[in-house]
């Protein structure tokens, strides 16, 4: 009895392997007997997912380099060229009675003129001579515990006297973080419409398919083939395009975000950017999801609406 248990169960796995086998060389049968049409499919979702990668890779940049910010975030603190030695130790002692204030640190005009120098590198020698007449003023770099308790520290800091400017990168964060929800909003709307269109476009390559197949299709019915039996190979055809746009769209975005970080190091060199390998596993998911779901998505609408089973 066991070993006919045994032999029913291998045949019954046999069997599902050969239905497997038979819906995916059916969905490649599909997409390459109606090439022309998949090619047009292939391209909508790839020009969706390249969109949509764009818009991904410039969130997760802008994200990355406000991240840099809020971790270097510093508000520096210009003093007036009048206040004596005393006056500047009792500024240090009132900055830092400031809630949330991590670190407050000295930095000397000299100490100024030297760091404008180290920036400066090869052109140093422009600042020759400002030693003995430094236009630099002494200064108060402050470390806050957060960013989002600066604009706290800030009010708090210009009401000291003795305080001549103070400078901050709050503003730029601010703009950096608008930037991104700007990006984040418009990428889920051009992948939508993007999307809606590579659906309606892969439903009419299905039609087609369907439409060309309707004899076969007949017959499959009437030996008894199930509805599901009838439909695996076109969805499978659906999702063989969505796979096929994502992989080629991956390999532009993948390309072209490389070739941005590479001139970005080579020109400006004021942020960094995250590598292609730290996003390559998180783009590749997610477009081989998208493109599969998109192309599964169309042949299941055509199906539902055109294929009378």
């Amino acid at each position: 009895m066991e070993v006919l248990l045994g032999m029913k169960r291998k045949a019954c796995t046999g069997m599902k392997i050969r239905t497997v086998k038979y819906f995916i060389g059916e969905g490649i049968s599909g997409v390459w007997s109606n090439r022309l049409m998949s090619l047009a499919s292939i391209g909508i979702v790839m020009a969706t997912l390249v969109i949509f990668g764009l818009f991904i890779v410039a969130t997760v940049s802008v994200n990355f380099i406000g991240t840099q910010i809020q971790q270097q975030h510093e508000i520096k603190v210009f003093i007036n060229e009048e206040v004596s030695d005393s006056q500047l130790q009792e500024i240090s002692r009132q900055i830092k009675r400031i809630p949330f204030v991590k670190a407050c640190v000295l930095e000397t005009k000299e100490d100024a003129l030297e760091n404008f120098k180290e920036q400066l590198g090869d052109r140093a020698a422009l600042l020759e001579g400002l030693e003995k007449d430094n236009p630099l003023r002494n200064a108060y770099i402050i470390q806050v515990e957060d960013i989002q308790h600066a604009s706290y520290v800030l009010e708090r800091v210009q009401r000291i006297q003795g305080i001549a400017n103070v400078k901050s990168a709050e503003e730029v964060v601010d703009i950096l973080l608008k930037i991104r929800d700007v990006i984040r909003m418009t990428s889920l709307g051009m992948m939508f419409l993007l999307g809606f269109i590579g659906i309606f476009i892969i439903s009419n390559t299905i039609k087609i398919a369907v439409f060309s197949r309707r004899k076969e299709i007949n017959i499959m019915k009437y030996v008894g083939a199930t509805d599901w039996f009838i439909r695996w190979p076109f969805i499978i055809e659906g999702m063989i395009i969505g796979l096929l746009g994502a992989v080629f769209a991956l390999g532009i975005v993948v390309y072209g975000y490389q070739y941005v970080v590479t001139y970005i190091y080579k020109t400006i060199n004021i942020f960094q950017l995250k590598k292609v390998e730290e996003i390559l596993d998180m783009l590749a998911m997610l477009f081989i999801v998208v493109g599969t779901v998109m192309g599964a998505a169309g042949s299941a609408i055509s199906i539902r609406k055109y294929l009378r089973v």
